[in-house]
């Protein structure tokens, strides 16, 4: 019987396919099939010949298609932003291509790992290359992985080096039997090279979905009646072997990922994410990894360096059927699902079959019940609803301000995640701060937001910045020139007090949040001595500034607000008309009074706040009290994590 390495190189090879122009002239470089009718290679293999859509037909040819034969083609998208410059290298995560062929014919498809990063040390590429001759032949080899550079990007490293040609090829994890990467470069040293990673694939956005749900498929189809397919050879190998139904087989992951296929993806990473805690205890991937894009991720982050038991799967199962039946109660795909986890869970020991039967989704993937005019409340320790965090820390000797920052994610669960930082260097100039940020942000929320419930954004800077428009903010997950705080709660964080929270902030927040009513107290008005009003003012007040705070009079009152402990303030975060408060600043108070009002609780405030935003954007109301206005939110029962501020690694 051949060695199961050796049967799962041979597939890996029969699947992949040489590039080349319809005369086949020359070699452009490899790919492999990943789905019926479906090539992936890389984008800048076929940059230099082709357009960026569908267009000029080309031939693929390799040893697993029906006679050999070249066979028409044509790219169908590629992950590139513009013309690549031909002396720089692609970045990895843009270096991806999907290939269609023009006319259906028979082959093989890899296995794509289910899985964001080899799960061993040792690998296998294949690939095609051109004799001086003219003669365009199949390769391989052996390899090992040495890491990784970012996310998208895996090292290699082949004894027998990596020769021109290849680029496009699959890289197979030899310790779990999936193709785990495309061959991009060999630029390191002699007989290194780069792949980037194939959870890359998910950049194609829908195309992804549809290319991978046919892969799943057609894998399922095939793995009863494919003694020596993948499934079959993967559970020859050391970790996926089985002795019962306990554990969960190469077998089990084909046939589930197979009926996940059939289901709608999910919104986001945060339903993949809040479920995989339900069942782990934890969420999060580990540093560095690309964010889970669908139910397969999901899948593939239950795995453990050991044979994870069968439970842990049908666990997660049973809850991504529940998530399934919450946008469709009738849906016959989760029915589907459903069905055979009650027949794979008969071979699972009884003693743990009620961990699977009676399981339930958290209350944050829930349906909210509140009226669509009801305020959401803010997420509080434990609760499940995860918040993104932005802190920035100014430089003190900077003029004008520059900034170092650092991007987290609180899971809800207590559990803070550093996802991006920058704490090298000159820092970042404040008009600099949103297209720096756009990236790093648009990634946190894909994190975090849940079906139907944006997550809140927490903005923690020292209060002499508190003027800093931060709801006015746009990232790459909003439509153009919509601003952050019309669409989620956005509020501000004192970054001064993570060191050193006073009994009286936590007294008053207590006292704020257990009273009955809310109410707007405009501070130091015209006649009235500063200081005492706010240090006698009762549990349910709110303090109101009617002009900016970073400096003069604005900052002298919302010290004192501070000093007296408040966590919840509101000010006007544009220029004061005048000396005295006029009209606009009565208009503030009042509005804020009525904000405060319609709160049942204080927690209801920062959403108030974002549904009133949200009007006067979708109103184009100009010159309206809350369009200037921030909201410190300073919730003392959640700290901010100490600093551990490290510098970063070069690259």
């Amino acid at each position: 019987m051949p060695h199961p390495e050796n049967g799962l190189t041979a597939l890996a090879g029969a699947a992949t396919v040489a590039l080349q122009p319809a005369d086949d002239a020359a070699l452009w470089g490899s790919g492999f099939f990943v789905a019926p009718g479906w090539i992936l290679t890389c984008a800048h293999v076929l940059a230099p010949h082709l357009g960026p859509g569908p267009g000029s037909v080309f031939h693929v040819r390799g040893s697993g298609q029906a006679g050999s034969r070249p066979t028409a083609a044509r790219l169908e998208a590629w992950l590139l932003k513009g013309r690549p410059d031909p002396r720089a290298p692609v970045p990895p995560e843009q270096d991806l291509a999907l290939v269609r062929l023009l006319d259906p014919m028979a082959h093989d498809c890899v296995w794509l790992s289910d899985r964001a990063a080899p799960a061993s040390h040792r690998g296998a590429v294949s690939g095609y290359t051109r004799s001086a001759s003219g003669t365009t032949s199949p390769w391989g080899a052996d390899v090992e992985f040495a890491g990784a550079s970012g996310p998208f990007a895996l090292r290699v490293v082949s004894g027998a080096g990596l020769p021109a040609g290849l680029s496009g090829g699959p890289v197979l994890d030899l310790g779990t039997g999936g193709v785990v990467g495309v061959v991009t470069s060999r630029l390191l040293t002699e007989g290194a090279g780069l792949a980037v990673s194939t959870a890359a694939l998910h950049g194609f956005g829908p195309l992804a979905h549809r290319v991978l749900a046919a892969h799943d498929t057609w894998h399922a189809s095939r793995r009863p009646r494919a003694g020596d397919g993948w499934a079959a050879l993967q559970e020859r190998l050391p970790g996926g072997r089985v002795v019962s139904g306990d554990q969960w087989s190469p077998a089990d992951r084909c046939t589930a990922l197979g009926l996940l296929a059939d289901l709608p993806p999910p919104e986001g990473a945060g339903p993949v994410l809040q479920t995989v805690r339900t069942v782990l205890g934890e969420g999060f991937p580990r540093p560095g990894r690309p964010a889970p894009r669908s139910w397969r991720d999901g899948h593939g982050l239950l795995h453990g360096g050991d044979a994870t038991p069968a439970v842990v799967f049908l666990h997660y199962l049973q809850l991504v059927a529940h998530c399934a039946r919450q946008t469709e109660p009738d849906s016959p795909a989760a029915r589907r699902l459903a069905d055979w986890i009650d027949v794979r869970l008969t071979r699972v020991a009884p003693f743990l079959r009620p961990l699977v039967v009676h399981a339930t989704l958290p209350s944050s993937l829930l349906p909210r019940r509140e009226e669509p005019r009801e305020a959401v409340p803010f997420p509080v320790p434990g609760d499940g609803h995860p918040v993104v965090t932005v802190e920035l820390e100014p430089l003190f000797y900077a003029r004008p301000s520059r900034f170092y920052w650092r991007v987290r994610l609180d899971d809800g669960h207590g559990e803070y995640r550093t996802l991006a930082e920058e704490h090298v260097g000159a820092g970042v100039r404040a008009d600099e701060l949103v297209p720096r940020l756009a990236g790093p942000l648009a990634q946190a929320f894909h994190f975090a937001d849940l079906p139907g419930q944006p997550a809140p954004l927490e903005v923690a800077l020292p209060a002499e910045h508190f003027d800093t428009g931060v709801h006015r903010w746009s990232t790459q997950d909003t439509a153009p020139l919509r601003p952050l705080g019309e669409h989620r709660s956005v509020v501000l964080r004192d970054l001064d007090r993570r060191d050193g929270l006073t009994v009286r902030v936590r007294e008053r927040w207590t006292a704020l949040h257990r009273a009955e009513t809310l109410t707007a107290l405009r501070t130091s008005p015209p006649g009235r001595s500063a200081g005492v009003p706010l240090e006698r003012s009762g549990p349910g007040t709110v303090p109101v500034i009617c002009r900016p705070v970073g400096a003069g009079e604005g900052r002298r009152m919302l010290g004192e607000a501070l000093d007296a402990g408040f966590g919840v303030a509101l000010w006007c975060t544009a220029g004061h008309p005048g000396t005295d408060c006029t009209e606009f600043c009565d208009t503030m108070v009042r509005g804020a009074g009525a904000l405060l009002e319609q709160s049942r609780t204080a927690r209801e405030l920062p959403d108030r706040l974002r549904q009133l935003r949200h009007r006067i954007g979708a109103t184009r109301e100009e010159g309206h009290w809350a369009e200037a206005v921030a909201l410190l939110w300073d919730d003392p029962t959640r700290p901010l994590p100490a600093d551990d501020i490290t510098p970063l690694d070069s690259p």
